[in-house]
């Protein structure tokens, strides 16, 4: 998340900070795309995935069957 929030200061410097005339770089669109992806890199560390593999013995007739199967939880913190 430390990474998100640099990404996000270094933007803002970008866009509000630095005032130059470059004909080939937009300083304010370069800070506002940083920003953003700081903005995504920290929703994306929120979300927590987590597989869980769940294995089932069944007794039958025909001895043991093992059945697996895989759950995948979302987690926010």
């Amino acid at each position: 998340m430390g990474t998100g929030i640099v990404l996000i200061i270094v933007g803002a410097i970008f866009t509000f900070a630095l005032r130059t005339d470059g004909s080939w770089m937009n300083t304010r669109v370069l800070g506002l795309i940083l920003m953003l992806g700081g903005l995504a890199f920290i929703a994306r560390a929120r979300v927590r995935r987590r597989a869980v593999v769940v294995r089932d013995v069944e007794d039958g007739a025909e001895g043991h069957h093992v059945l697996e199967h895989e759950v995948i939880e979302d987690r926010i913190d």
